[in-house]
């Protein structure tokens, strides 16, 4: 049985429990076995590792909060095994645990930074952003069109070619729908979904061939017949929307975020090349390459013996 199912909680048991006290004292006991304790303290200080906008909702479910104090006890309960032999007095071992110290605070300062970086008002740069770069901001151009497809499964290429041909003059002499046509002739796939209707579609989604000739119909003509790797096609468009640029309401919020964003990445390596170009750093080369382990060049040629069998 877990730990935490015998619990004894001083004000985080139970939900409403922290809805009525947030600020629970760091001292509040959650588990003690003799000298190794834990404490609502050390819950909050494990939630650092979680993003701060996250914390709260982290902070409403107590089968969470349990979770983390007993994965906090029993780590500090092997940790004090570890004392108890004498481990931590190790010098490489002293060394990692400064790293793992040093890992918590350069992250903490991390976050410091990017949350400046959160503060700063971006609506003046996103509105120069939308006005410098309009295109990218720009819906593509879409047509709306009505399609058949006759295929050449079962068929020769003459044969489907002869259909295909048959069915546009019969199209074009308007004595029946388009779609009436599509939905006996057209062996296209989507036709049980759509009925060859395709609706308004990206020019960029057709093949070239037929990319190329529904760009040279006017709204209700009907295209030749087109023919493609799948088949010969036949279009009719029924409607053209030239790109429109897109409110800058509509995309305000992406345009900062991306600013942002921008801003965390450029802010983070300046940071980084701060450290790494100071004039008082000294790198020894050389001390590093001593650390190196060279490899045994007779495990080299064993290794490429066993390869080349």
């Amino acid at each position: 049985m877990r730990i935490l199912r015998t619990l004894a909680v001083a004000g985080l048991i139970s939900l409403p429990a922290f809805a009525q006290a947030p600020k629970t004292a760091p001292d509040t006991p959650l588990i003690a076995d003799g000298q190794v304790a834990v404490d609502a303290g050390d819950v909050h200080g494990f939630l650092l590792r979680i993003p701060e906008e996250q914390r709260g909702n982290f902070l409403q479910s107590y089968d969470r909060i349990a979770t983390v104090a007993d994965q906090v006890f029993i780590t500090r309960t092997l940790a004090a095994k570890a004392k108890a032999q004498g481990m931590d007095k190790d010098p490489i071992v002293q060394r990692r645990l400064q790293q793992v110290q040093e890992a918590v605070l350069a992250d903490l300062y991390t976050q410091k930074v990017q949350r400046e970086v959160q503060s700063v008002n971006l609506d003046q740069r996103a509105r120069e952003l939308y006005r410098a770069e309009p295109e990218k901001y720009r819906s593509p151009e879409t047509v709306d069109v009505e399609h058949i497809l006759v295929d050449q499964k079962g068929r020769t290429r003459d044969m489907a070619l002869a259909r295909a041909n048959d069915v546009l003059a019969q199209a074009r002499s308007g004595k029946e729908e388009f779609l009436t046509l599509a939905a006996r002739y057209s062996d296209d796939p989507s036709k049980n979904r759509n009925g060859g209707a395709l609706g308004y579609t990206s020019p960029t989604s057709f093949n070239v061939q037929a990319r190329e000739a529904i760009a040279k119909l006017k709204k209700g003509e009907i295209s030749g017949v087109v023919e493609s790797d799948q088949g010969f096609h036949i279009f009719r468009l029924l409607d053209r929307k030239a790109p429109q640029l897109a409110p800058y309401e509509a995309v305000e919020r992406d345009i900062v975020q991306g600013e942002r964003e921008r801003l965390r990445k450029q802010r983070g390596d300046a940071l980084i090349q701060e450290i790494r170009s100071s004039p008082t750093v000294v790198t020894h080369r050389a001390n590093v390459e001593a650390i190196v382990v060279p490899l045994d060049p007779e495990l080299i040629k064993r290794a490429h013996d066993l390869h080349k069998k």
